[in-house]
């Protein structure tokens, strides 16, 4: 069993732990799992959760229990800790190749029943010969290029083309396809995002299809993050959407993707200098809060007054425009998270806080799983 440094603060106050730390209120992420998963199952679509920011087996279970049918990771060394905590049903929703990770993938068929996405025949190849090396036969997906330009094959004959691809192979085993519309997350129009989004999953559907009319059983179409479900979930030929996040919520996705989540996840830091009363310096930078897609917000000062917030690695620095003068030296100073994708990855562990109080302590067992 992993111990903690602080597994000893159980009970104590949320204002009194050692700082910085990360915590999330309970009650909110409860009301945030219950939102999505009454969004996406009650509209008769599969939950698949992506992990990629939230890295804690408990999380992913109490998903699992809220009514997710499995979860979805980034990566190879993300699923072997799912794995680890009797996680069955895993996506790897990213392409994999090299000899050192298609055959860990090969060995976590071994205890699990995991899929990949594929979107090359190099990648077809690879898994192929690392499967038949261990005797099993892995779900494959097909990754469709449904509009981000990222990752994908073309819509329609070259995503059969890959299927077929698949399909042949003797160790693997062709189960769908799945595709990720993040060009329309951001769109700020409501009407022009939804139309965005029915756009996207029409081409990953509209694959879907083809794949049929080929005589391959396409038994998994996935797709959708936290900044398009509430849409995609009412789209016909989805099975599943990937959509995780959302359950910690945070400036990013309430700001830039229009998601009225409660923001559950914040950092607690303590007030370390005080230059003058327009000027505030607390012990969290860059590597407690994060600076990717959006910065964190100070709870308890209105927006209206930060003329500037800056991080740098230790320190973060809150310019005022107007005299404030009740924070001094040893204070506490709590945040809202600007970017939980770019917050997690950087903590030990999470505190789950409810009423004021710690009642959870979690180590966040996927940190620095990049392989």
């Amino acid at each position: 069993m992993v111990a903690t440094r602080t597994s000893g603060v159980l009970g104590t106050r949320v204002d009194e732990v050692d700082t910085p730390a990360l915590f999330v209120d309970l009650d909110a992420l409860d009301r945030n799992v219950a939102r999505m998963a009454a969004t996406i199952t009650g509209s008769g679509v599969g939950w698949r959760p992506h992990t990629k920011g939230i890295k804690v087996p408990a999380i992913a279970h109490r998903l699992l229990a809220a009514g997710a049918l499995g979860v979805t990771c980034a990566k190879v060394s993300e699923a072997e800790v799912m794995a680890d905590a009797g996680i069955r049903d895993i996506l790897v929703a990213n392409q994999i190749l090299g000899e050192a990770k298609v055959r860990r993938f090969a060995a976590l068929c071994l205890r699990a029943d995991p899929l990949v996405a594929v979107d090359s025949a190099e990648g077809v190849a690879q898994l192929n010969q690392a499967a038949a090396a261990l005797g099993v036969r892995p779900r494959v997906l097909v990754e469709v290029d449904s509009g981000m330009g990222r990752c994908g094959t073309s819509p329609g004959s070259a995503t059969v083309g890959m299927a077929q691809r698949v399909a042949e192979a003797s160790h693997l085993r062709f189960t769908g396809v799945m595709a990720w519309e993040g060009h329309a997350a951001g769109i700020a129009d409501p009407e022009a995002k939804r139309a965005a989004v029915i756009e996207a999953i029409g081409k990953l559907v509209g694959s879907a299809e083809a794949c049929r009319a080929a005589g391959l059983p396409v038994d998994i179409v996935s797709c959708s993050g936290t900044g398009t479900y509430m849409i995609a979930a009412h789209v016909a030929g989805v099975t599943e959407l990937q959509a995780g996040g959302g359950v910690w919520g945070d400036v990013h996705y309430r700001d830039h993707f229009g998601v009225d989540h409660e923001c559950a996840l914040r950092v607690m830091t303590t007030v370390v200098s005080r230059p003058s009363d327009r000027y505030i310096v607390t012990d969290g930078g860059f590597k407690t809060l994060g600076s990717i897609n959006a910065m964190a917000e100070p709870v308890g000062i209105p927006l209206g007054q930060v003329e500037r917030f800056t991080l740098s690695a230790e320190h973060g620095n809150l310019r005022l425009n107007a005299p404030e003068t009740t924070l001094r030296p040893g204070d506490r100073l709590e945040w809202i998270v600007g970017y939980s994708d770019a917050t997690v990855f950087m903590h030990d562990q999470i505190l789950g806080i409810r009423r004021g109080l710690v009642e959870e302590v979690w180590v966040i067992e996927g940190r620095g799983k990049l392989q």
